[in-house]
């Protein structure tokens, strides 16, 4: 074999590892591309999650504010009820405190609906 044989041997052999090289680089780099995309989808997801759970958590608060506003509604009509208009009792249909019970029951049903959203969402995207 000559000289030239063997620089074309060892030249040819160069060319087939470089190209192997790049192909494996480029395989690489495609798997750490798609890694990376799947990683940002994933914390994209669990992001939303979060911002819709705090949201869900923050209507609750707004929903339990409203309902405690209302029980003191109810405790005021009530001493009104006795003290300033001398009534003897107060019932559930007590014209001034039956809508007032309705509206504490239409609230309580609108919070436990949204825990349930919220226990319902819990673990859906998997980290």
């Amino acid at each position: 074999m000559t000289f030239s044989d063997r620089m074309k041997d060892i030249l040819d052999q160069s060319k087939e590892f470089l190209s192997k090289a790049g192909e494996k680089a480029q395989d690489w780099g495609e798997k750490g591309f798609q890694a990376s995309k799947n990683f940002v989808n994933k914390a994209g997801e669990k992001a939303q999650d979060l911002g819709e759970k705090s949201v869900i958590k923050l209507e609750i608060r707004q929903l339990e504010s409203q309902a405690q506003k209302l029980i003191g509604k109810l405790g005021i009509e009530a001493y009104q009820a006795f003290v300033e208009r001398g009534a003897k009792s107060v019932t559930i249909d007590t014209p001034a405190i039956k809508p007032i019970l309705a509206e504490i029951a239409s609230i309580r049903e609108a919070i436990e609906k949204r825990e349930a959203e919220l226990n319902a969402g819990v673990g859906k995207i998997e980290s």
